[in-house]
């Protein structure tokens, strides 16, 4: 049976409570797993700037040059991936960590497509997490530099050390939990009264079929009527 807009907003309506109620549980079991469940991840940043200048003696900069500095940024984004970089970050950071961990941590980009490219280090532990930065931009620049032997590769922020952590993001995913719990119950009421073909009333009929209704079968119930003094049962048959 098809749900027009009339019947599909008068269904909703008379299931309202229900939506509220669940949409409010979702919420709840996303908060809780959020705070009690999920480990905090903390992320140290640090920003480089590429600069295509160090085998030039002018100090007038182009738009050739900041065009080829934006190009050599995710040149060097790939070499700081590279085994021969990480195994170097593993070694000299103090941690027990092998290269694939710690790629695994970590995350380059190019900011806004400038020259200027960010580090980003994810660990459960803040401290960890900017050691392991503070050792990617003493290793970087040189392997960099080693590697494609042009430009120069500058530290423009050092790696701070994170006070909050960048992930749950615990409001947003309590939001998301209750649009997801809201969104499924609706989902749920309109497919079910969608596969609900019974006839419930005479007005059911006259509005599916185009035939004329003759007659109502009544239904049978035990009448039961309370008076003064007690409560006295009355059984008879309506029809």
């Amino acid at each position: 049976m098809e749900l027009d807009l009339k019947k599909t907003i008068s269904v909703l309506f008379s299931k309202i409570w229900l939506i509220i109620a669940v949409t409010m549980l979702s919420s709840v079991l996303f908060l809780i797993s959020n705070l009690f469940f999920v480990t905090p991840m903390y992320t140290s940043q640090a920003l480089l700037y590429i600069s295509n200048m160090s085998e030039r003696k002018s100090s007038i900069v182009t738009t050739g040059d900041v065009s080829v500095s934006r190009e050599l940024v995710n040149t060097f984004v790939v070499i700081l991936n590279s085994r021969t970089v990480l195994d170097k970050v593993a070694e000299q950071s103090g941690l027990d960590y092998t290269s694939t961990e710690i790629k695994g941590m970590i995350s380059a980009e190019a900011v806004s497509s400038t020259e200027v490219f960010r580090i980003s280090v994810t660990h459960d532990d803040p401290t960890e997490a900017q050691i392991i930065a503070d050792t990617i931009l003493k290793v970087a620049p040189s392997e960099i530099k080693r590697v494609m032997n042009a430009g120069a590769v500058s530290i423009i922020d050092y790696a701070t050390l994170p006070l909050s952590p960048s992930s749950p993001n615990i409001p947003r995913n309590t939001v998301l939990g209750a649009m997801l719990g809201a969104m499924l119950t609706v989902f749920i009421i309109l497919l079910t009264e969608g596969l609900d073909n019974r006839v419930k009333s005479e007005f059911v009929l006259s509005e599916n079929f185009d035939l004329p209704i003759i007659g109502i079968v009544p239904s049978f119930k035990l009448a039961e009527k309370t008076v003064s003094g007690g409560k006295v049962k009355r059984r008879r048959r309506v029809g």
